[in-house]
């Protein structure tokens, strides 16, 4: 152990007691919180683990991997097991409207110890987010939530060393009673990564805000859009995927005679899907059209009702207001292209 009038290992040429010694306690002293929290949640993600590979869950379990992964390859997908495990667990809303940990709580509420129940309610408000370094201090860091405007310091320095100020990345931060953690992988991402998922975000949240309170709330029920951002930015093939997918049904769409209202909807679907519906919802117009042939009614119409109907045969809560909002029509006129479409 360094004395403490010993010189300071850092080069400064002081005593170590009036140089790095109050640093180094203040950072001894995060790092055991850390540790604490860390060992608080691993047990508790490990009980809520097996909790969650019971036979009751196993079609919750195959609905939840449709919502997650890009690709229908195991051995890429097996890359973001940890990944998908946090989001089956914490985040995937099952047909009871319940989000796994919440059935974990109400089955085993009576057998939980305090410390628990602590990261439990702490787990209930985690997502996954783009933050910023603000600031760097002995024994703790200030990040910023860059989609929700919050704040919050985290005691996890050693995981994020390498970071500076004004650096950004993806991460999960889960505030226990002891000190903020950051779960599963932290990725380090560009200023210019960092503004298109910003945006792409804020779009998607804008066509929702009647539903959601706030950004927070909306993240929290959406944490699979980020966890896909991350399978592409970690996974080049899977970026790859996405691209010749477009390729391909651009090419397609080429080879199919295209009616001026052919591209009136596809265009509205363009500028109001969220970027991971377009290709199939338009897909699917064009083999409607060509099983039905000429359709009658407004663009608008259809094009809002093509993308309730991929909504929903994906599992998403959406009701048809919120559809019928973005495309400024009735409810009603999406209800009826919506029966249509159900008949064909």
């Amino acid at each position: 152990m360094l004395g403490r009038n010993e010189l300071c290992p850092c080069g400064s040429g002081k005593k170590y007691k009036k140089c790095c010694l109050n640093k180094d306690v203040v950072a001894e002293r995060a790092g055991r919180k850390v540790s604490l929290s860390q060992t608080q949640y691993s047990e508790l993600y490990t009980k809520l683990y097996e909790y969650s590979r019971q036979d009751r869950f196993k079609s919750e379990y195959e609905k939840a991997k449709e919502m997650f992964y890009i690709v229908e390859d195991e051995t890429i997908n097996s890359k973001f097991e940890r990944f998908f495990n946090t989001y089956f667990i914490q985040d995937h809303i099952m047909d009871s409207k319940k989000v796994m940990t919440v059935e974990f709580y109400e089955d085993n509420r009576d057998a939980m110890n305090k410390s628990e129940v602590e990261v439990l309610r702490c787990l209930f408000e985690s997502y996954v987010s783009i933050y910023e370094v603000k600031e760097i201090l002995d024994g703790k860091i200030l990040l910023k939530d860059c989609l929700t405007e919050a704040e919050v310091y985290t005691e996890d320095v050693k995981l994020l060393a390498d970071f500076k100020v004004g650096s950004h990345m993806i991460a999960r931060i889960v505030n226990t009673e002891d000190a903020s953690i950051l779960i599963d992988i932290t990725i380090s991402i560009s200023g210019a990564v960092k503004d298109v998922i910003i945006n792409d975000i804020t779009y998607l949240f804008k066509q929702y805000e009647d539903l959601y309170k706030d950004m927070k709330t909306f993240l929290i029920h959406h944490t699979h859009i980020l966890y896909k951002y991350m399978q592409q930015l970690l996974e080049p093939s899977v970026a790859e995927y996405l691209r010749k997918q477009k390729q391909e049904r651009a090419s397609q769409l080429s080879e199919v005679a295209i009616t001026e209202e052919d591209c009136k909807i596809s265009t509205m679907l363009k500028q109001n899907a969220e970027q991971e519906y377009v290709d199939v919802c338009i897909g699917f117009w064009n083999d409607y059209k060509q099983a039905n042939g000429e359709v009658k009614g407004s663009e608008n119409g259809w094009a809002a009702a093509i993308e309730y109907h991929i909504k929903k045969e994906a599992g998403q809560t959406i009701t048809q207001a919120q559809i019928s909002k973005k495309y400024e029509i009735s409810p009603s006129t999406l209800g009826k292209r919506y029966k249509d479409l159900k008949v064909s």
